[in-house]
């Protein structure tokens, strides 16, 4: 039915300020025909113009409708194609969002979508595989019954029956640690089935993103056997911390000090307890260690001992357990794929991005409604995912490092190229580069209040010292088993 439509033409690229070197036009309208949203008749506000007004919402997070739709409107003006076209009203630009939806601005992020670097790109590979970063966090949003509704409560907070702050969206993405590119996302629900970090962590591997030649590295909150063989059903290698306690059987010892194991199937550690405990009942003989030869994913295990050592400061060492699908220690050294975990952390640099430099820190999202929440969020992402392209791109062009060109600067770029024709995003973002990545340290107190966190930041030097050493397994004999 849609083929059947009277369409509107695109005004010509050449007609908006930057030729669209800011903003993809030509993607954005490929967006708004598969999402079958295009209009009928000529609008004050045509889909094309609402997608561009709802990333300048993003870019401009601190504006207001009235404000970021004056700033855009040398964008608007040519794509609504009207004589006499003027400045629309809140009360429009609001139900224009309503009007358009969130599934052309899905569609742009999936089209924008990417690791934005390669094996040959400085800092985003080893091993030969391309390091890509698994990880959830969340975002704040309106107050509103529908939101609750859709999102759940507020997080509980002051006592067992008090509620407070805003309902939260959970969003896991996986990005590439060298670009921090968003390769992909999903969001749902802070609360309620299906939306812990583990069910969209599966969701997202079966988007079809991952696969050979990447290795994606991720927390111990993804280290049960669902998640791993999801992720590694892919085709892509997999570098995930391990619990403590977590029970890992020593299938072989390997030259590197790392040992052979396998990630035990839930269902079928559940048949082999059954079968066991008939065996006890009948008196029959129950195997010394039947965990061994269950059916799972065959992993490699590293423990290692990492000492941070600083000026002033006395050493500190901490065990660190690790699971991969790297099973050749002389492809992988331990060692080394103990120190590749530390780049996990670029996700938490990439989160801050979002929720900080992009979005502001403490901002909630602007939707009253699940529906423009959705919207929102993946809106934010594209504008996320555009502020990291031009950092790729004037990385390549020099030979850099992306770690050395500045997000904030970036983005800084790419909103006065909105507003002022000719402003180059490339040259501002290579003219100031950061210094090379140090090691650094830093307390982790996310629940200490900002006097304590700042007093222990002034406490601890900003540069560091590692040192790791391959531990001997810990087995656990004590631990029940099936």
């Amino acid at each position: 039915m849609a083929a059947h439509l009277a369409t509107v033409a695109v005004p010509d690229a050449s007609l908006l300020p930057g030729r669209g070197a800011c903003l993809p036009v030509g993607l954005m309208e490929e967006a708004v025909a598969e999402a079958g949203c295009r209009e009928r008749r000529r609008r004050l506000l045509p889909a094309l113009a609402v997608m561009v007004f709802v990333l300048g919402c993003c870019l401009f997070c601190g504006e207001g409708y009235g404000e970021v739709a004056r700033k855009l409107a040398g964008w608007l003006a040519p794509l609504a194609g009207r004589p006499g076209w003027h400045l629309p009203g809140t009360s429009a630009l609001a139900k224009a969002r309503a009007r358009v939806g969130a599934a052309p601005f899905e569609l742009l992020f999936f089209k924008l979508a990417g690791p934005l670097a390669d094996t040959a790109t400085p800092g985003a590979a080893a091993f030969g595989r391309l390091l890509v970063a698994l990880d959830g966090t969340r975002l704040d949003v309106p107050f509103t019954p529908a939101n609750v509704a859709a999102f759940g409560p507020p997080p509980r907070g002051g006592g067992p029956d008090a509620r407070g702050g805003y309902p939260q969206a959970r969003l896991v993405t996986l990005a590439g640690c060298g670009s921090h590119g968003l390769a992909d996302a999903v969001f749902g629900p802070r609360a309620g089935g299906g939306s812990s970090e583990q069910d969209l962590a599966r969701q997202l591997a079966g988007h079809g993103r991952l696969g050979p030649g990447m290795l994606v590295i991720a927390d111990r909150g993804f280290c049960g056997h669902p998640v791993a063989a999801a992720l590694a059903g892919t085709g892509a290698d997999v570098l995930i911390r391990a619990r403590a306690d977590q029970y890992l059987p020593v299938l072989g010892m390997l030259a590197d000090g790392s040992h052979r194991s396998v990630l035990p199937d839930p269902a079928a550690a559940r048949a082999l307890w059954r079968r066991n405990g008939q065996r006890r009942r009948r008196g029959s003989p129950v195997p010394p260690d039947p965990r061994s030869s269950l059916p799972g994913l065959a992993i490699r295990v590293i423990e290692a001992d990492i000492t941070i050592s600083s000026a002033g400061q006395p050493p500190r060492t901490g065990r660190c357990r690790l699971i991969t699908t790297l099973a050749d220690p002389a492809a992988a050294p331990a060692e080394q794929v103990a120190a590749c975990y530390a780049q996990r952390w670029e996700t938490e640099n990439g989160y801050r991005e979002i929720k900080v430099f992009t979005r502001g820190a403490r901002r909630v999202l602007r939707s009253r409604h699940p529906a423009g929440i959705a919207q929102e969020i993946w809106a934010l992402l594209c504008a996320c995912q555009l502020t990291h392209t031009a950092r790729a791109h004037a990385a390549a062009g020099a030979g850099h490092d992306p770690d050395r060109i500045s997000y904030t600067i970036t983005l800084r770029a790419i909103r006065r190229a909105i507003t002022t024709p000719g402003t180059s995003i490339t040259a501002e973002a290579l003219a100031s580069l950061l210094p090379p990545r140090r090691h650094r340290r830093y307390p982790r107190l996310s629940t200490a209040s900002t006097a304590r966190r700042r007093t222990a930041r002034a406490q601890h030097p900003a540069t560091a010292t590692y040192h790791i050493t391959i531990a001997a397994p810990a087995q656990a004999t004590d631990l029940p088993g099936p």
